[in-house]
């Protein structure tokens, strides 16, 4: 999938997401392997240099992403929030495990992304999919 986002930084491009769904089995805190919504995903702004110690940059960003989901063979439905990334110099989608049960899932996510944390500036960008989520 795809979606565009404006950039929190004003001297910075707009920008466009390619988050990448897939099924699989994950573990809640806790728990035993389940059966989950994942997500992956990156975009097209350029990577920061390269080095052994850490750059500051002028290009701070920090994501977080929420997933909005139904599943529409068990009539289950709810929304998940992923961890958040901050003070990165290129965003990306932060850790995402959606525990949907099995069935055809139909979702919506919000990456929100901002200038150093995700609050600051916040731009959304919305993508939605729909994917069978399979017996581990």
């Amino acid at each position: 999938m795809t979606c565009g986002s404006a950039n929190p930084l004003a001297w910075a491009p707009p920008f466009t997401w390619h988050i990448r769904a897939s099924s699989g089995a994950s573990r809640p805190p806790g728990g035993e392997l389940e059966p989950a919504l994942l997500l992956s995903g990156n975009n097209d702004l350029p990577n920061p240099p390269a080095s052994l110690f850490p750059i500051p940059t002028t290009t701070p960003y920090g994501t977080q992403v929420q997933v909005d989901w139904h599943n529409e063979t068990t009539g289950a439905s709810g929304t998940s929030v992923s961890d958040e990334e901050m003070l990165k110099g290129k965003p990306g989608i932060p850790v995402n495990r959606t525990w949907t049960g099995v069935g055809t899932v139909a979702f919506t996510v919000t990456a929100r992304t901002g200038g150093g944390w995700w609050w600051l500036n916040t731009q959304n960008a919305v993508c939605r999919g729909t994917i069978s989520v399979l017996p581990d």
